[in-house]
């Protein structure tokens, strides 16, 4: 029988594309002309040609908008009293109400390109923001064509072009307060089809692989009318083993059961990792010394979630919670990191995996208010019982409001049991 009834509703498609219309509304009204004036920008242009998409355009696009038709050209343009207008180069009518139509070929008899051109030279803007960046991939989706086609088209305006990179690090990383109210929501609904993966209804001992679990929640959540964020992984830490994590095994009695996974719902991705512990027969609990090191784990959540504050940046919250783990004799790895529209998004990282330091340029960058994060991290701890040392790996949805870290759904405090 399925028992996972989600703790929000599902919202039909229809429903889905209305509410996030209206988040996009908001966010081009509220979020945007802040935006721009902080970066000092007077104008930001973003082209996409279909089937080579600029990664920002898709949280640029009404619902009704699934690719560039062709050619699609938006600009935006704040004006000397701050304000800030929208234009968009194309003539489908579903942009209306989010953008101003500005290209008719009948009147003005100009193709995009020549009515680009003529925005450009009406608004005279001091300078003009492209997406093309060295260091943040979906910051760079103007392709190279496009952007010597744009620097010929504009001649001595060409020269005002400058990147958009910290504004698209801003737009995409930055959720807006209406996306906050129901970004909780999305993070508990994920964390109920784990804590569903991670049971008995799934998960039969000595019968069930890693892969099977892996394939149920694939499935489950297509059903559900909904996509991962990223392909689910499924690993075991075992007693014995001399690999971290065994994957493509079946699950015995004894084994911690792990799963990374997210879900893709409303535009906004999650995150997690979550422990589940195969009980052997005669057993309650897990043994002592596994429960310790979840306590040590808990620890090292706990260090990072104090550390994780506004003005801070990645580089600095990394250093101080490795500090602190360190004094308390906690072998820990971080490697925490920015979700919103992508799984893996904008913003300040907070290290790497597979390098444990400062992170040049993206560590640099200040945690902000309004950002949400997959607070992520391992320990290793020997295990009596177990005589060898076991890595525990887990991975918390947070976001960064009024000051401080607030979780988004309930943090994981034991093992789940099977």
């Amino acid at each position: 029988m399925n028992t996972c009834q989600p703790t929000m509703a599902i919202l039909p498609l229809k429903n889905r594309e209305e509410m996030m219309n209206r988040w996009l509304f908001h966010r081009l009204n509220t979020l945007l002309p802040n935006l721009m004036m902080k970066h000092k920008l007077d104008m930001w242009i973003v082209i996409g040609r279909e089937y080579n998409e600029d990664p920002v355009l898709k949280s640029l696009y009404p619902s009704a908008i699934d690719s560039s038709r062709r050619l699609t050209i938006l600009v935006f343009y704040l004006d000397y009293k701050q304000i800030l207008h929208r234009f968009v180069i194309h003539q489908n009518p579903s942009f209306e109400s989010f953008y101003e139509r500005v290209w008719n070929p009948t009147v003005f008899h100009e193709d995009q390109w020549e009515c680009l051109q003529r925005i450009v030279i009406e608004k005279k803007p001091n300078n003009i923001a492209v997406n093309s960046s060295k260091n943040y991939a979906a910051a760079d989706g103007l392709g190279h064509s496009l952007f010597k086609k744009l620097k010929e088209l504009l001649a001595e305006d060409g020269e005002k072009l400058v990147s958009s990179e910290g504004l698209v690090v801003d737009w995409l990383s930055m959720r807006s307060e209406k996306e906050l109210i129901s970004y909780p929501s999305i993070a508990k609904l994920a964390l109920q089809i784990a804590k569903q993966a991670l049971s008995r209804e799934v998960i039969h001992p000595g019968i069930t692989t890693t892969e099977d679990v892996v394939d149920w929640i694939r499935q489950k959540v297509l059903d559900l009318g909904l996509e991962t964020s990223f392909y689910p992984t499924v690993d075991v830490q075992r007693k014995g083993s001399t690999v971290d994590r065994l994957e493509g095994v079946e699950i015995l009695p004894g084994d911690i059961v792990h799963l990374d996974f997210g879900i893709r719902y409303l535009g906004l991705a999650t995150d997690t990792q979550q422990l589940a512990y195969v009980l052997r027969a005669g057993e309650s609990e897990p043994p002592e010394g596994l429960r310790l090191a979840f306590d040590t784990a808990l620890r090292l959540e706990d260090i990072i979630f104090e550390n994780l504050k506004p003005s801070k940046t990645g580089n600095t919250v990394f250093l101080q919670s490795m500090e602190q783990a360190k004094l308390e004799d906690i072998q820990a790895m971080i490697y925490s990191h920015p979700v919103g529209v992508h799984c893996h998004e904008l913003g300040a990282l907070i290290g790497l995996y597979d390098q444990q330091r400062s992170i040049p340029i993206k560590g640099d960058l200040l945690i902000q208010e309004n950002t949400c994060y997959a607070m992520e991290f391992n320990i290793r701890q020997y295990v009596q019982e177990w005589n060898q040392e076991v890595p525990l790996y887990l991975e918390e949805p947070i976001a960064i409001l009024n000051g401080r870290a607030q979780y988004m759904a309930d943090r994981q405090t034991s093992f789940y049991l099977i």
